[in-house]
């Protein structure tokens, strides 16, 4: 695209006006030459070392008195810093409010931050990302689907199994049967001779497929612990591993014993009557009412869910716009850091390289483009998101983790997370205007469902290498 230059405009501010012209590179980039006259740079240099003279101490001079000739030769260095800092800050910012310009990345200059002339105008030129402009299409004519979710039968006895879980209680039972049950054991490892290789007393693990002990890997762990009683010693055949700590027995038979002395399980109550009543319900009834409800608003809550994720795919597809770098550089940085989370979350610390980073960019170019189309449209509709409703999202993700809100909030303001929080609230608040202005469609569930799988199908189809000529034993077919 040929750089094009609006009309100069002038603005007045203190002395005479700046001279300012903005180009425009592309459509997400901005150049802004600013003339400022000699008039205002020696304006800005008065006051400076006005307010120089006013607080400057000198050996020989009481505060106040210090002569302007000395402070000048003395200080001149750091006088011109100042007024150079001072002026540019304050013509850009405005040059940039009477152009109604809004950077989405830090001005640069081009090509260096300007020095300050003995004589004469200062000029100086920026460049910085803005939102691309673009034409918003028809809504209505959009098609969304809906499924209709009801509260089945089978949603009600996951909710119930869920809040029994959350009542239940830790009680000892004499015989390991359930994957979670807390063991107390000693553990000794022997060799085939008997001899005691390593030993660990009064351990504490929990019944897994897997377990992991002394850096012995034993697969269906689960297995071989089911049914042992408080008091029994169950014996696992294994083989050390190449990595196990003695070198000499590397490769060995050797016998892991595990000696029962507790055993511990999180045992879940019925839900009746009195329990209805002991945590805050008139009874049984009013207790299935309560989650009948909560159901009810958590399969709306999915349903716009959905409707805003299918939303969000259609502006992808119909807004041609040119995506601005800094908003691929902070999805492809979100990215990353899940990443990140997720890795120590698992107990890894993985090395994140140069091709991963490209990797991780070329994925966030959806979101970035997303989010470029959602700051534009927020503008359109008047959206905005409130600190009140930060502060109410990072309240429900403390409750929903057992921390206590302040805490959370204090945390995700230095990790940078609340800005996240924001940008995800912006997002969903004008999605679900998009929502509004496009035809809705309700489906059956199970019709969704179909639906969903064959997308899905395709999806996958789409990412296997095509069959060739030879795979299929057909003649290939003549390019177009």
């Amino acid at each position: 695209m040929e750089d094009t230059i609006q009309s100069g405009t002038s603005v007045t501010n203190e002395g005479e006006p700046l001279e300012i012209q903005v180009e425009e590179p592309s459509s997400v980039i901005r150049r802004v030459n600013v003339n400022i006259p000699e008039s205002r740079i020696k304006g800005k240099y008065d006051t400076v070392l006005k307010t120089l003279v006013q607080d400057a101490a000198l050996p020989g001079f009481r505060k106040g008195r210090v002569p302007r000739r000395l402070l000048e030769k003395r200080f001149k260095t750091d006088i011109v810093n100042d007024v150079r800092s001072q002026i540019v800050s304050e013509s850009l910012s405005e040059a940039i409010e009477q152009n109604g310009l809004q950077p989405l990345s830090e001005p640069k200059f081009v090509p260096d931050m300007p020095e300050v002339p003995e004589n004469g105008a200062m000029k100086f030129s920026v460049e910085f990302e803005v939102l691309p402009e673009f034409s918003l299409p028809d809504l209505s004519a959009v098609e969304l689907k809906k499924p209709a979710l009801e509260v089945t039968e089978e949603r009600m006895n996951l909710a119930k199994e869920h809040l029994r879980g959350n009542l239940s209680e830790l009680q000892e039972v004499p015989e390991i049967g359930e994957l979670g049950d807390q063991i107390s054991t000693d553990i000794s490892i022997v060799d085939q001779a008997d001899a005691v290789i390593s030993k660990l007393s009064d351990s504490h693990i929990r019944l897994s497929p897997q377990y992991n002990v002394d850096g012995i890997e034993i697969e269906g762990f689960d297995g071989h612990l089911r049914g042992a009683k408080i008091g029994d010693t169950v014996r696992v055949a294994v083989t050390l591993p190449e990595t196990f700590k003695r070198e000499d027995l590397r490769g060995q038979k050797a016998t892991v014993n595990f000696h029962i002395s507790h055993i511990m399980r999180h045992v879940k109550p019925e839900l009746t009557e009195d329990l209805a009543k002991a945590n805050g319900f008139d009874g049984l009834e009013d207790l299935n009412d309560s989650m009948r409800r909560a159901i009810e608003d958590r399969l709306k809550s999915e349903a716009a869910r959905l409707l805003r994720e299918q939303a969000a795919e259609k502006l992808r597809e119909v807004v041609q716009i040119d995506i601005p770098p800094s908003l691929i550089s902070r999805a492809t940085a979100q990215l990353a850091q899940n990443v990140m989370q997720q890795a120590a979350q698992s107990g890894h610390n993985p090395d994140i390289t140069a091709d991963m980073v490209d990797r991780m960019r070329a994925a966030s170019q959806p979101r970035a483009k997303l989010d470029a189309i959602v700051m534009r449209l927020a503008e359109k509709f008047g959206v905005d998101v409130q600190n009140e409703e930060v502060n109410a999202e990072v309240a429900m993700i403390a409750d929903m983790n057992g921390v206590r809100p302040e805490l959370l909030l204090s945390r995700m303001s230095k990790s940078g997370q609340l800005e996240a929080i924001r940008a995800d609230l912006l997002q969903r608040k004008v999605l679900d205007r998009v929502v509004e202005q496009c035809k809705t469609l309700e489906i059956d569930e199970a019709q969704w469902k179909r639906e969903q799988d064959e997308i899905r199908a395709s999806m996958a189809a789409q990412v296997q290498p095509a069959p060739t000529a030879e795979s299929t034993g057909e003649q290939a077919a003549p390019q177009a």
